[in-house]
């Protein structure tokens, strides 16, 4: 069943991830190949691509990122002080954007 969604998007990882994140209403973060590739600024061969995915799995987030200062409540505190939403350390008061995006 999960075989025949992915195939359903012809490979956009993507757009399959975003759509699931907006139904179940969450934030998903990836690492596929070609996020691989931008980091290390060089294509993979496709032996080097095989034996890195082999080291992927599912990341229980909350086993490697703590509470209080972490990547994860940073992240959480930056997306309320966006939204105008008091949290732990932010006013609620409008904060500075990027022009690039990313959270």
């Amino acid at each position: 069943m999960l075989q025949a969604l992915v195939d359903s998007y012809g490979g956009d990882s993507h757009r399959l991830l975003t759509d699931l994140a907006d139904v179940i209403g969450a934030s998903i973060a990836y690492v596929d190949r070609p996020t691989v590739e931008a980091h290390l600024e060089r294509p993979l061969s496709d032996r080097e691509w095989a034996a890195t995915a082999q080291q992927f799995t599912a990341l229980p987030l909350d086993d490697h990122v703590g509470d209080a200062g972490s990547l994860r409540t940073d992240w959480i505190e930056d997306v309320l002080a966006k939204a105008c939403v008091p949290g732990r350390r932010h006013s609620g008061q409008p904060v500075a954007v990027s022009p690039w995006g990313g959270a």
